[in-house]
């Protein structure tokens, strides 16, 4: 069994997978607590599905990319599990799960893309850095994708990467959308801190992606 907030269809609107027609799964469960989660009404929401719910709508869908994101989905016991069948679909080109990397497990790696998004100083959340580079170790089709508000979250993303022996690139820089800001003044003042230096930029491949679906006002 799973639990599920909600199943829907839309763009991929965010990381490196920007703009891929997709069909999203949506955990019902985080024990994390970010401060500006956008979907606070994933943390204890929905219904337990089973598998072959879940599969069947996958199937009828006709749709070949499926993300699954919540809530947390690491949370979930059965995971591994919905990853085996979901990719023994043959229609099922590739299954992006996003995770924030607070909790480190070991899941079926058969086309599976693994985007970890540790969450920022400004979340008022712990930065898991045990975790990630367990993360790190263990796979190697994985998106990092941090997202960042001050100048704080920047230092702690450069930190982190500078003390790190071996990261994916592109790595992903997401402006973090929040109530207290114009989510176009984020991007803005965001990309001007980014710019700022020039070292970071040329010592690593950096895409700053802005989540595309606020902007364009879909799901």
């Amino acid at each position: 069994m799973i639990r599920v907030c909600e199943i829907f269809e839309s763009i991929q609107g965010e990381g490196l997978t920007l703009g891929a027609p997709s069909i999203f799964i949506r955990t019902g469960k985080c024990s994390v607590g970010c401060k500006f989660c956008d979907t606070k009404y994933s943390w204890d929401s929905g219904r337990d599905y089973t598998l072959n719910e879940i599969s069947k709508i996958v199937q009828e869908s006709r749709i070949p990319e499926v993300v699954i994101t919540g809530g947390e989905p690491l949370e979930e016991e059965d995971l591994p599990e919905l990853l085996k069948e979901l990719s023994s679909f043959s229609q099922v080109r590739r299954i992006t799960l996003e995770t924030c990397g607070h909790m480190f497990r070991e899941l079926p790696k058969e086309k599976l893309h693994l985007v970890v998004s540790p969450k920022p100083p400004t979340m008022g959340v712990k930065f898991p850095l045990s975790e990630l580079q367990m993360f790190l170790k263990f796979y190697t089709d994985l998106e990092l994708k941090f997202t960042l508000f001050s100048e704080e979250d920047f230092s702690v993303i450069k930190d982190f990467l500078n003390k790190s022996k071996k990261v994916p690139e592109p790595i992903v820089l997401q402006p973090l959308n929040v109530p207290t800001e114009n989510y176009s003044e984020t991007c803005k003042r965001v990309i001007s801190l980014i710019f700022s230096n020039r070292d970071f930029i040329n010592r690593y491949r950096i895409r700053i992606i802005p989540q595309v679906h606020k902007f364009i006002g879909v799901k």
